[in-house]
């Protein structure tokens, strides 16, 4: 049975596809839906909504890296062909999140009785606020025990399943979403389909988790406490660095939320969109590897791990490097075009511009480590990283509160205060630690790494600049145009500048693997 979950290069390749092609799907339908939910609930509401958003994605944190866990655990248990083990990894997780769900029911509650106290929230719009507190929060605790199904997929590497189950559900939501606000509903609606969405995903995962383990059971007699406390050890590590992405991603809603008001987290919110969007691109990028070095690592082909590491990081800085010059580049542009004539104010363009740009320099610096981290992870080894990780977050957000509170600052001041502690964490010590950790010389970083990148990136970076001056766009087709032109340049110098033969063989072997079998 484990026969089929063997990491190869191809399984390799073909989640990762599976997780782009969601990821792509779904940053597609989330820029359609700013603007659309900009226009039909207003800065004020919308704002609300992405603070009622920002609070329960703390949800991930409840269970303390079980996720990391069960996608180490077991990939594991399947390369040493133990079906007891894996009845045990499940029983005692399922265990585990039903009681997380308890909890986030009692969190839930909590936050609606105080959400008026906490938060900087129109009178007139409290009472909505506890209400859709109430319904995420519950559909979210009944989603939580089945959580185990996207877990225990990623680990059997089947993310071919896991993302055609949430692709299919976001399709679906979103016509629902878009239909039920053209007909009036509001806010609580809008929470009602979310909630009840993100249960659906997880039951049609759960059925088809089952399908692929029919033999085993999971029954309360294979809960096992032993068991909890080492995947807890193991999970803590990456559950520290969840809380430190956590933080700097969204922590910044919270604090404008407390200190200044909701209009003005739907400014920063649509500042920072188009750099979250990459991170989640890349996410989805690197995730496949972490059950790929699991299983390298327990079957001891520590050359393939290494390799692995050389070229993620390699490929994540193809990707970010473009992205980032575009971002910050075009970033008035794109910003113009997509959401200008969704605020009153004409200069608030202007200044998302300066917000975004800031940000892009900071969280693109700590997607360039994100490859290192999956690794990492996937070796068990991945500790000190999820420090370094929260000492990051938390300094990004006293730095945001300070700005604020102390001296009076405005939003650009917090995109200052998010940009500078990721440029020294991630741009300094992160590379270090991590070179260190897997014997990587500064030689072999420049020569296998970061110069064939650079050689790939040069000649889209310099294209973007001479567009941007010769003829900036100004309409949603000049953008794409600049999008695909950048992609297309940088595959092909990449094919010619970055990748090794090998490398340009292995991708010829995927655009057209009947060229490369009859060559």
């Amino acid at each position: 049975m484990t026969g089929q979950y063997i990491t190869t290069s191809r399984r390799l390749v073909q989640n990762t596809t599976f997780n782009v092609i969601t990821l792509v799907s779904g940053a597609a339908i989330g820029f359609f839906l700013i603007r659309f939910f900009l226009a039909q609930l207003g800065e004020t509401r919308y704002g609300l909504w992405v603070l009622i958003g920002s609070i329960f994605q703390y949800r991930r944190l409840l269970d303390m890296g079980m996720n990391s866990s069960i996608n180490r655990y077991i990939p594991v248990g399947l390369a040493k062909g133990d079906d007891d083990a894996i009845q045990r990894i499940l029983s005692t997780s399922l265990f585990f999140f039903s009681a997380l769900a308890v909890v986030l029911v009692l969190v839930s509650l909590v936050i609606h009785q105080h959400i008026g106290a906490w938060f900087a929230i129109a009178g007139d719009m409290v009472g909505t606020a506890g209400v859709l507190v109430l319904i995420v929060g519950f559909c979210f605790a009944l989603a939580m025990p089945l959580q185990l199904s996207s877990a225990l997929l990623s680990g059997l590497q089947r993310y071919d399943i896991l993302n055609l189950a949430e692709l299919l559900v976001l399709v679906l939501r979103t016509a629902l979403v878009i239909v039920l606000l053209r007909r009036g509903y509001g806010l609580l609606t809008m929470g009602l389909v979310f909630g009840v969405s993100e249960v659906a995903v997880r039951v049609v995962q759960f059925i088809f988790a089952r399908k692929l383990l029919p033999h085993i059971s999971i029954t309360l007699q294979s809960v096992d406490f032993k068991l909890l406390r080492e995947m807890l050890a193991y999970g803590i590590n990456t559950f520290l660095y969840t809380v430190g992405a956590i933080i700097i991603c969204k922590a910044s809603d919270v604090v404008i939320g407390i200190f200044i008001g909701t209009a003005q987290i739907s400014q920063f919110a649509v500042a920072v969109a188009g750099v979250l969007l990459l991170s989640q691109f890349l996410y989805a990028f690197t995730a496949a590897i972490k059950p790929a070095i699991s299983d390298l690592d327990a079957r001891d082909e520590h050359a393939r791990v290494r390799e692995i590491s050389f070229l993620m990081q390699k490929y994540s800085l193809l990707l970010i490097i473009p992205a980032a010059c575009f971002l910050i580049v075009m970033g008035r542009e794109f910003l113009q075009v997509w959401v200008g004539e969704k605020f009153q104010e004409p200069r608030m363009v202007d200044s998302m511009s300066v917000m975004l740009g800031i940000l892009t320099v900071g969280h693109c610096l700590r997607l360039a480590q994100h490859s290192n981290f999956v690794v990492l992870v996937g070796k068990g080894e991945h500790r000190l990283f999820g420090l370094f990780t929260i000492v990051m977050s938390l300094l990004c957000v006293l730095a945001s509160i300070v700005s604020i509170k102390v001296f009076n600052l405005g939003l650009v001041a917090v995109a200052w205060s998010n940009c500078l502690p990721m440029a020294l964490i991630s741009g300094v010590v992160l590379p270090i630690y991590f070179n260190r950790k897997m014997k990587i010389s500064f030689h072999d970083s420049i020569v296998r790494i970061w110069w064939p990148a650079l050689l790939g990136c040069l000649p889209s970076v310099a294209m973007i600049n001479i567009w941007r001056y010769v003829s900036p766009p100004d309409c949603w087709s000049e953008i794409l145009a600049v999008v695909i032109a950048a992609m297309l340049l940088t595959l092909a110098a990449s094919c010619l500048l970055s990748f090794t033969e090998l490398e340009r063989k292995r991708f010829l072997g995927i655009l057209a693997p009947g060229l490369l079998v009859r060559s």
